[in-house]
C-alpha cells in the first residue's frame, strides 16, 4: 500500500476543516446531507457581512488615527524649544 500522499498530511488542519464545515451545516439548517455551497452560503451571510463591516471599522480607525496625530503634530509644534545647554553633562 503506498502511503505517499499521506508525508505532508496535516491530521490537525484536515480536523478543523472537517468541523468548521459541519458547523456550516448545522448553521445553514439543512438536513439533507448535501454540503454543496456551504462555503459560498458562508461568505454571503456571515463573513461577508463581517467582513463588510470589519473593513469600514478599520477605515474609520485610520482616519481618527491621521486626524490625532496631525492634531498632536500641531499641538507640539506650539511649545516653546528648550534651550540647548552646552555646558550640562549628565
Amino acid at each position: 500500500m503506498n502511503t505517499d500522499y499521506l508525508y505532508k498530511w496535516d491530521a490537525k488542519a484536515e480536523q478543523r476543516k472537517a468541523e468548521f464545515m459541519e458547523h456550516c451545516y448545522r448553521c445553514s439548517a439543512r438536513t439533507n446531507g448535501l454540503y454543496t455551497g456551504l462555503w459560498k452560503e458562508f461568505c454571503l451571510k456571515e463573513a461577508g457581512p463581517y467582513c463588510r463591516n470589519l473593513f469600514f471599522e478599520r477605515q474609520e480607525a485610520i482616519k481618527k488615527f491621521i486626524e490625532e496625530q496631525k492634531t498632536t503634530s500641531v499641538e507640539s509644534n506650539a511649545c516653546e524649544p528648550e534651550p540647548f545647554i552646552t555646558e550640562f553633562h549628565d
